[in-house]
This record gives structure tokens, C-alpha cells and sequence, in this order.
């Protein structure tokens, strides 16, 4: 992750962060990061996902285009990997 400045979040940001560093190179599933972070009547929304995902590599990856840390399985979900 880059180093050595100030990055800011959001507290969405903030807590997809959270969820998946503190599991990490576990397999956090779209339903699942959405149920935590916006609650059960958005656990469909996963554009909303794909966004704050997008958001957070462009914050945290040295090359965004190919994340080394926040790693997407296609269908399924995020994972973490340290």
C-alpha cells in the first residue's frame, strides 16, 4: 500500500477497509460487505460495491489498474490479501 502520505477515507471506505483487513485473504462475499456496510435492504446493490472498490484502489494501490491488496473475485466478492 502506498506509503509515506496522508490518505483520507470516507467512513464507508473506512469500514469495507475494516472488514477485509481484519480477515485477510479470506473471501468476503458482495452480500456480505453490503449487509455490514449498508444494511439488509441494499444487499443487491452491488454497484455500490464496485464503486467504493474502485474509490479505495485508487487511494491505497501503487497501480490500481492491477491491485495488489484489494483483490475482486468476479461474482463472489473482495479479499484482503497482506
Amino acid at each position: 500500500m502506498r506509503g509515506g502520505r496522508d490518505i483520507r477515507l470516507t467512513p464507508t471506505e473506512w469500514h469495507l477497509l475494516e472488514i477485509l483487513v481484519t480477515n485477510p485473504g479470506r473471501l468476503i462475499t458482495q452480500k456480505h460487505l453490503l449487509r455490514e456496510v449498508w444494511g439488509v435492504s441494499q444487499s443487491n446493490k452491488t454497484n455500490y460495491l464496485r464503486v467504493y472498490m474502485a474509490q479505495l484502489r485508487r487511494k491505497l494501490e501503487a497501480d490500481p489498474a492491477h491491485p495488489r491488496y484489494l483483490i475482486t473475485e468476479p461474482g463472489m466478492g473482495y479479499r484482503f490479501e497482506g
